[in-house]
């Protein structure tokens, strides 16, 4: 599998085969427009009035979804729009899981085999600011995730490892709420263990979804993988260095390896 534009190499390099991957800025909306005319569809009758930065960042997931599906069905793939249900969840085609998100400058997709996979996540995020971090941590994380920061390629720092977490559970969530239709807090998934590569600028995780919580002792597992894209100088730029993450929610029965 190539790295599609935008999408850290580290990231694509790092994921199981059978999973496909697309990214595409969210440019201007008249490129974007004639980008989605090119692959056979169009803005949906509901965004038609909507503001220019909604309809940008749906045509640019959906530019990313329909590539995405290009690698992995090939020529199996028709033409049209990837309609969206009552819910806001995508329509996949037949026999596909998928997930698309829109922010950070991009728009980020992955599909997969719906036999080999339950659901499927992903997101985007620019690194918070230290303050942001700061402020908001006790919201998103718990102690026990704040410690994960100090790994053995050398650690996050404080805004990187919340917009880790933050970013790994928003992919957590988009994994499970197809499947279950329940929505989830930050207090739900669990960010259980992370392994670093290469300086942490990339590796997997492990959460763990609570799905009821009057069960306690009812959790979906699910495994990810991030990367951090290139840093820049300033964190609250246009250009912030971005996390990108991925989860999946497995079959039963089945285990990816580590």
């Amino acid at each position: 599998m190539s790295a599609a534009r935008g999408v850290p190499p580290s990231l694509v390099e790092s994921l199981p085969r059978d999973i496909s991957v697309a990214a595409h800025e969210i440019g201007p909306l008249e490129k974007l427009v004639e980008e989605a005319r090119q692959l056979g569809f169009s803005l949906p009758a509901a965004l038609e009035s909507a503001i220019d930065k909604r309809q940008r960042e749906y045509l640019a997931g959906r530019i990313s979804a329909r590539h995405a599906l290009t690698h992995l069905l090939g020529s199996a793939i028709s033409e049209g729009e990837i309609a969206a249900d009552d819910d806001d969840v995508p329509r996949w085609p037949e026999g596909v899981v998928g997930s698309i998100s829109h922010g950070a400058g991009f728009g980020f997709a992955a599909v997969a085999a719906a036999d080999r996979y339950r659901g499927l996540g992903v997101d985007v995020e620019r690194v918070v600011s230290t303050q942001q971090a700061g402020r908001l941590g006790a919201r998103v994380l718990n102690d026990r995730e704040m410690s994960l920061r100090q790994g053995s390629a050398g650690g996050l720092t404080e805004a990187e490892m919340f917009t880790l977490a933050f970013s790994a559970k928003e992919s957590a969530y988009k994994a499970l709420f197809p499947c279950y239709r329940r929505v989830l807090g930050f207090s739900d998934v669990e960010l259980e263990r992370r392994d670093a590569e290469e300086a942490d600028r990339h590796g997997r995780v492990r959460l763990r979804a609570r799905l009821d919580p009057e069960e306690q002792g009812v959790a979906a597992p699910l495994v990810g993988w991030y990367a951090f894209s290139e840093k820049d100088a300033d964190a609250n730029s246009r250009n912030a260095p971005r996390v990108w993450t991925l989860v999946v929610a497995e079959r039963d029965g089945q285990e990816l390896a580590p």
